[in-house]
């Protein structure tokens, strides 16, 4: 009577152990896209995917975890994780460019002007 309906299953349910920010469970060791993400934050601390990747599936040791939680959190609140403040900051980039550009232009423009007034 290993079926009965009357029997519930204890599942143990793995959220309670995920360590703070961490929202997917943790891939297993062998894992390519874990060993992927491990070793470019090892080659490059900053990177901001790799710091993304190991937050939230807790791969790092806690000690270690605490220590990218906190870059991860510095990131979050810059927006560095947020798709509409990239455009915008990029918007406004390119807008402060062109307009830049634009005043040299007429720089360039008033100066040739000036040099041809003076030739003739």
């Amino acid at each position: 009577m290993e079926g009965s309906p009357n029997k519930k299953k204890k599942v143990m349910d793995f959220r309670k152990t995920f360590k703070d920010g961490q929202k997917f469970l943790t891939p297993p060791v062998a894992d390519p896209t874990r060993a992927f993400y491990e070793s470019l934050l090892e080659e490059k601390p900053d990177s901001i995917i790799a710091i993304r990747f190991c937050v939230e599936y807790g791969v790092k040791q806690l000690d270690d975890h605490k220590k990218l939680l906190r870059k991860y959190s510095n990131l979050k609140e810059k927006g560095a994780f947020n798709i509409h403040a990239k455009i915008k900051r990029a918007l406004e980039k390119r807008h402060k460019i062109g307009a830049l550009s634009k005043e040299k232009k007429e720089k360039k423009e008033k100066k040739e002007k000036k040099e041809k007034e003076k030739s003739t």
